[in-house]
């Protein structure tokens, strides 16, 4: 019987996150999964507001989820070492639904992401993510200054 290290419960634990609340909107997992102290360092773009709770996290998924709800996330490498996980992405949907103001267009989108994890005791306690939001609303159709 072979014994699982730290690395791979912590590479488990961020799939889980990924397959849970990316990609059945099982936003309640989060209540699960993130510390109740867990430190957020991701923002909302076109706004300097930081999100700093699990709540915040499960707006911004709302948000994504209400726009593209056909919305899936797939994970191309995912790189663990000690408590850190790095993830590189890609989101792919149909905008079906009024995000930051852009009324749905119908259109398939492809965004590359990276979300950056920290674990300790099996729970995640630092959250840091980041999309390619110029990728994104490009092809919404919005023009963004060069």
């Amino acid at each position: 019987m072979s014994t699982r290290t730290a690395t791979e419960e912590n590479r488990t634990l961020i799939r889980t996150e990924f397959d849970r609340a990316w990609n059945r909107d099982e936003l309640d997992a989060l209540d699960e999964l993130y510390a109740d102290t867990v430190r957020i360092a991701t923002t909302r773009s076109g706004s300097d507001e930081a999100l700093v709770t699990r709540e915040d996290i499960k707006e911004l998924h709302g948000e994504w989820d209400g726009a593209f709800p056909d919305a899936t996330t797939e994970i191309n490498e995912l790189v663990a070492e000690g408590d850190a996980v790095m993830v590189w992405w890609t989101l792919r949907g149909t905008h079906l639904g009024t995000f930051r103001g852009i009324e749905p267009t119908g259109s398939q989108v492809e965004v590359d992401g990276f979300s950056y994890r920290r674990i300790d005791e099996g729970t995640i306690v630092e959250v840091k993510d980041a999309a390619s939001m110029a990728t994104l609303f490009s092809q919404l159709g919005v023009e963004l200054p060069a």
